[in-house]
């Protein structure tokens, strides 16, 4: 499970907009991948920050056929989970896609992260002084984008937040970031997605193993660089 990741930096703080001269469609999108590199160029910079749980986080949605680059909250708290459990991180994709508790921000919600990696616990049951963090990054010098549901209101309030989208066997298998190349990041946020659809997503277009390279290094130094 991702514990945190490496986000670039922007050197300006305001939101930025993206037009498009087509909207999307519902069998094909006039959003391509140089619009979605330049969606996410305010973040390309020399600076990198580490991610973690309850901070802010750069996130590209699609309105109206539009990219729109938002800051949001890792962690979501939906109105219906409020002081009963802590916010969500992670989502599984099964879940998102099957469960109508999430239509509204299945629908409204789905967004891409530009991340150069992120980390997760190389061994889960190490104790925390001596755990070490696996690193995966792309094997490219291009950005990764990774899937997650965002809830950002015009007027922000306690249930805000951002959750990553995770895929995998429901039971033998452990969760995995559903992570995509700016060539076919685009489809995560194809208006109508449907469960099938997504399937297909995780299983074809997905970053499969061999575009990826994992690193090992310690809790320490990875959770201590900043920006």
């Amino acid at each position: 499970m991702c514990e945190c990741f490496v986000q670039p930096v922007s050197s300006k703080d305001s939101l930025a907009f993206f037009a498009q001269r087509e909207p999307f469609s519902a069998n094909s999108s006039s959003l391509s991948a140089d619009s979605l590199h330049a969606a996410a160029a305010p973040a390309l910079h020399e600076r990198q920050s580490v991610i973690k749980p309850n901070m802010q986080v750069s996130a590209i949605r699609n309105r109206g056929g539009r990219l729109e680059c938002i800051k949001v909250r890792w962690g979501w708290s939906p109105v219906w989970s409020m002081g009963t459990m802590p916010p969500l991180t992670h989502l599984p994709l099964h879940l998102v896609m099957r469960s109508k508790v999430f239509d509204r921000v299945k629908r409204d919600g789905r967004v891409l992260i530009a991340v150069d990696g992120w980390y997760e616990a190389s061994e889960p049951d190490v104790t925390a002084p001596s755990r070490r963090l696996s690193y995966t990054t792309s094997r490219q010098s291009s950005p990764i984008f990774l899937a997650a549901l965002a809830q950002a209101s015009e007027t922000p309030n306690g249930c805000d937040g951002l959750a990553l989208v995770t895929y995998g066997e429901i039971v033998s298998e452990q969760q995995r970031v559903l992570a995509f190349t700016r060539e076919d990041a685009l489809v995560w946020l194809q208006p109508d997605l449907q469960w099938g659809q997504a399937q297909q997503i995780a299983m074809h277009i997905a970053i499969a193993e061999p575009q990826l390279e994992h690193l090992l290094t310690t809790e320490r130094r990875a959770l201590g660089r900043r920006g």
